[in-house]
């Protein structure tokens, strides 16, 4: 595939405001894709060079890719910083440029997919001496060959900005709406489908879209279930380019590549979590980096739970894995957190997070190392555990941690009784944790969703909700008196609906924000700004900025109430908003996806109140 016809597919997203329209030509643009380029070009769509987990990053920033457009266009650099600072893009810098070079290049070729991508890859590959020449050569030469639609998106994808706002979720939707035809010769799922479309009383005249709609849930099902174990798009797409459907069953665990998490659910008290459960595990929720480690033999890998390869960050957890755990080839979960060797304490969430770093790693690591509890397992020699009990798992799991002093398993108790439970509950939040996590003694490990298996018990605080909310920014506002001195004033933001692959606005921000929370915010909050609304944002709200859902932060209220201009949860004219709402903290360990849903809103809505 030629490049700028997939630049102009990226230019169709980006003006697009509806996700259903945005998901349809996405879908357009991967049935056209070959099996030889399919899968490079999901992962720039995604604004990436390969899966999440693989580490590969462009190594360039703005300066070295407005030389390069300097070197291809022939116009100087302070044109092109101008023109940037003017449009806050530098995408449209390039494009302005590039389309009307002073020079014409004398080995400029029409671009194609493989090209821009391989050139990519190589400039992220190249190192040491010399490097920046190389990359510099390798960048210009894209800007040469490149009309000023293709150089918008050539100069955006390095600097991972390039604004389509497409998500994972609508990728899968589209690779489901490609197989609908397959999926129609599934005998038992069409079986199925019209038995329930019967029960319903499906009008005549709806019944094939409904059937077909119903059908690309049973191929997006598909496609997730492997996506939660193996989550490259770009692999799962080139497979069912090649082999459709039954082409899915190659896709099986493997050390080495991250499994989704799963998450937990969250109620209000001991009683009702006793009366949900039943007899269950309890365990102290501890406050650090929710990590998945994996071992085969002397190779250690660790990602965070956005499937980000953390392991170079951590030195002091690799050298503890291979000794404490007394097993070859396995797969585990568990919280690492800073501990104060002095006093015999939990450092907070805010020292631990000092670990996450490219440089100076050693020195932090002494400083304040890291203890690793562990609380389950997925994988242990050869062995899928996940459709495992959880006290399966959790035996097997007791049997290879050894008796070292930075791996252990998890403080828990086992109980039925709701005052056990509070009392283990205050005992963890005297020791300066977070809280408890309970857990269905009989569940799988269920990758990629938020079940009941799991439900969290963080601490109260008086006059605000029972647990905090990870809401996701969507826009800004520049700010009046003092705060106009940072560029930003408050915050817009949004919760996320699973059901539709959307944020929806809850709460203005302007609470909780120091002058170094603003200061930080708008430098990374103005790159990815634009006067336009993203696709998948949903407000009724108008920030002076809006920016792409990609940044999510720890919030605060006192409660939650009804509201006519917030969108979230929206039921009879009315969303629900957070009341009374201050930033705590930004959550550098989640993506937007992980942030607090709009099922979790409803769900602490009704709840608040109720007797604890």
């Amino acid at each position: 595939m030629n490049f700028r016809e997939l630049a102009e597919y990226f230019n169709k997203i980006e003006l697009i405001s509806s996700r259903l329209e945005m998901t349809k030509i996405l879908a357009e643009l991967l049935k056209k894709a070959d099996s030889e380029n399919i899968k490079k070009i999901v992962f720039l769509c995604q604004g990436r060079l390969g899966a999440n987990y693989e580490k590969t990053e462009s190594g360039l920033g703005e300066k070295m890719v407005i030389e390069a457009i300097v070197k291809a266009s022939g116009f100087t650099k302070k044109e092109i910083e101008k023109s940037f600072r003017e449009k806050g893009d530098l995408g449209l810098a390039a494009e302005e440029f590039c389309s009307q070079k002073k020079q014409a290049s004398l080995f400029s070729e029409e671009l194609n997919v493989k090209k821009v991508f391989n050139n990519l890859i190589k400039i992220s590959k190249t190192e040491g001496t010399g490097s920046k020449e190389s990359k510099l050569k390798l960048m210009a030469e894209l800007f040469n060959s490149a009309s000023g639609t293709e150089a918008k998106f050539i100069a955006r994808i390095p600097l991972e900005n390039l604004r389509l706002g497409v998500g994972d979720p609508t990728i899968m939707d589209s690779l489901a709406s490609n197989l609908l035809e397959e999926g129609k010769q599934n005998k038992q799922w069409i079986k199925e489908i019209e038995t329930e479309m019967k029960e319903k009383k499906i009008k005549e005249k709806n019944w094939k879209e409904e059937l077909n709609r119903k059908i690309k849930l049973k191929l997006r099902e598909k496609i997730e279930e492997k996506y939660n174990i193996h989550p490259d798009l770009g692999l799962i797409a080139e497979i069912l380019k090649k082999k459709g459907l039954k082409g899915l069953k190659e896709i099986q665990i493997q050390i080495g590549i991250p499994i989704r998490p799963t998450l937990a659910e969250r109620l209000n008290s001991s009683e009702e979590i006793i009366k949900k459960l039943g007899n269950c595990i309890v365990e102290s929720k501890y406050d650090g980096f929710r990590i998945q480690c994996h071992k085969d033999g002397n190779k250690v890998w660790i990602y965070s739970r956005q499937s980000e390869n953390m392991t170079e960050m951590f030195p002091d957890l690799v050298k503890a894995i291979k000794e404490e755990i007394k097993t070859e080839k396995v797969i585990l979960e568990g919280e690492a957190i800073a501990f104060n060797e002095l006093t015999n304490e939990f450092w907070p969430f805010q020292i631990t997070i000092q670990r996450k770093r490219k440089y100076g790693i050693d020195d932090k690591a002494k400083e304040f190392p890291l203890k690793l509890f562990v609380f389950d397992i997925m994988f242990l020699e050869g062995k899928n555990l996940m459709n495992e009990t959880f006290t399966e798992r959790r035996k097997a799991l007791k049997d290879i941690i050894g008796n070292g002093n930075t791996v252990a398993l998890t403080n828990f108790i086992e109980t039925d009784s709701a005052k056990k439970l509070d009392e283990f509950f205050e005992e963890s939040i005297t020791n300066g944790l977070e809280g408890i996590i309970a857990k269905d003694l009989n569940a799988k490990y269920i990758a990629g969703k938020r079940k009941f298996a799991w439900i969290k018990l963080k601490r109260s605080y008086k006059g605000e909700l029972n647990d905090s909310v990870d809401g996701v920014i969507i826009g800004y506002y520049t700010g009046k008196g003092k705060r106009t001195e940072f560029g930003l004033g408050a915050l817009l933001t949004a919760v996320y609906s699973e059901k539709e692959d959307v944020f929806k606005s809850i709460a203005k921000i302007g609470t909780g924000l120091t002058d170094k929370n603003l200061s930080e915010l708008e430098k990374i909050l103005k790159k990815i700004s634009s006067k336009k609304k993203p696709a998948r944002v949903e407000s009724e709200l108008t920030p002076d900025y809006w920016t792409a859902p990609k940044y999510v932060i720890e919030l605060r209220a006192d409660e939650i109430t009804q509201s006519p201009i917030h969108l979230a949860a929206k039921k009879d004219g009315k969303g629900l908003a957070l009341r009374f709402p201050r930033m705590i903290s930004i959550r550098q360990d989640k993506k937007p996806e992980d942030a607090t849903t709009e099922e979790e809103i409803k769900k602490m809505y009704e709840k608040q109140g109720k007797k604890e």
